[in-house]
């Protein structure tokens, strides 16, 4: 009979194998419910993205892009199409800084914009912020973000010239026409 026993493992044994086995369920649940967790946030953050990009190429914003354009051509100093833009940065500014916007991805969907908006229209914005700090900052905030993400990735669009400007300004003029526009600088290839 003793025999029979030391061939039998402990309830000990077997509470701990079990015990061993439900961490290991435990473990392998909590990395699956985390990756998917990501992918949930992968795909809110993109679909906030999309739902920004179509906005932004909508109206009310192509009559703000089309007038501050036409404006800007006419070197008005602080038209009112400026602030509808600049809002609509701040809050993407707000989301990317929340996280529920990935930088790089409104890097590569609205930074030429945003380069272009801040170049154009940064005197104003500081004059703003001198009276309060708060206004605009979280489109400064973007500004800055997309900035080193560009510099990060070689680019050269960050602090666009006065030519590139007045070529954006005159592209915007025709903002959700069906008249084609040049390419976005990042987009041009190279045909040798």
């Amino acid at each position: 009979m003793t025999q029979l026993r030391l061939r039998i493992p402990s309830p000990d044994f077997w509470t701990a194998v079990f015990t061993g086995l439900l961490f290991l369920t435990t473990f392998v649940a909590v990395v699956v419910g985390y990756r998917q967790l990501k992918e949930f946030q992968a795909e809110g953050q993109v679909q906030h993205l999309l739902s920004l990009d179509q906005k932004f190429d909508q109206e009310p914003m192509l009559t703000y892009r089309r007038g501050l354009a036409e404006k800007r051509l006419k070197n008005e100093e602080n038209p009112d199409e400026l602030y509808p833009l600049l809002d609509f940065f701040e809050t993407v500014g707000l989301l990317v800084e929340r996280g529920y916007l990935d930088d790089s991805d409104v890097w590569n969907t609205f930074g030429y914009n945003v380069f272009i908006l801040n170049a154009d229209a940064r005197q104003i914005i500081e004059q703003e912020q001198r009276e309060d700090p708060t206004i605009y900052a979280e489109f400064s905030f973007l500004v800055e973000r997309l900035q080193r993400i560009e510099t990060d990735k070689h680019g050269t669009s960050a602090h666009p010239s006065k030519d590139e400007i007045t070529d954006y300004w005159k592209q915007e003029l025709s903002a959700g026409k069906a008249i084609p526009t040049r390419p976005h600088p990042r987009k041009r290839t190279n045909t040798k």
